[in-house]
């Protein structure tokens, strides 16, 4: 008589057990199921911090203005050197309308418009060179220190929203009836207590600072 060992039997979900689908196998992402009631409650969550929001998104403009000044800086600092490096290669006695009409007349229009728009010097004019590029250092100094205030604040704004979410949680778990925990896992409200809060917290830190 064959003997079979207790809950020998084959396992569900597959050939390879585990669960549907078999090992290799992952469940496709689950979707928002009311996307603008949770932008909604969000907003309404964030409402207390409506004036530290407004400063920081005007911090964030002035971040990116000094942020896209730096490279336009960084051309004029380009236009010095291009136009103390083609001056000294402009002959002696040449000027450079004279220089423009000659490229002009070798058929050079596009080197000669550009020639047209440098005002051209004897060398490099270094000192100019080096006012834009302590300009430019200064500049991205100020860019760096509002992007951090930027930071600084947002940080603020999503620990005290997590702070208040976390206590309404917690008044919320003390309102409860005593047989909603008999018919509820306990894994699951320790999920949406701890991992979903810190999931919120964490995403909130990610997209809101960007």
């Amino acid at each position: 008589m064959a003997m079979t060992r207790p809950g020998a039997g084959p396992r569900p979900g597959g050939p390879m057990g585990g669960g549907p689908g078999g090992l290799g196998m992952t469940l496709p992402a689950e979707k928002a199921r009311d996307f603008k009631g949770t932008f909604r409650r969000l907003l309404r969550r964030l409402h207390p911090e409506r004036i530290v929001i407004a400063v920081v998104l005007a911090l964030a403009v002035v971040s990116v203005f000094f942020q896209v000044l730096g490279p336009w800086l960084l051309g004029q600092a380009t236009n010095v050197i291009f136009a103390g490096v083609l001056g000294e290669q402009i002959p002696p006695g040449v000027t450079q309308e004279q220089a423009v009409e000659g490229l002009r007349a070798q058929g050079e229009t596009q080197q000669a418009d550009m020639l047209s728009a440098m005002t051209l010097t004897d060398g490099v004019d270094f000192t100019a060179l080096g006012r834009i590029i302590a300009l430019v250092v200064v500049v991205y100094f100020i860019s760096s220190v509002f992007s951090w205030g930027q930071n600084y604040l947002m940080a603020g704004v999503t620990q005290r929203t997590m702070y208040r979410l976390r206590e309404d949680v917690d008044l919320k778990l003390g309102r409860l009836p005593l047989k909603y925990f008999d018919t509820h896992p306990r894994g699951d409200l320790l999920s949406r207590v701890t991992n979903d809060i810190d999931n919120i917290a964490t995403t909130m830190q990610q997209t809101m600072t960007q």
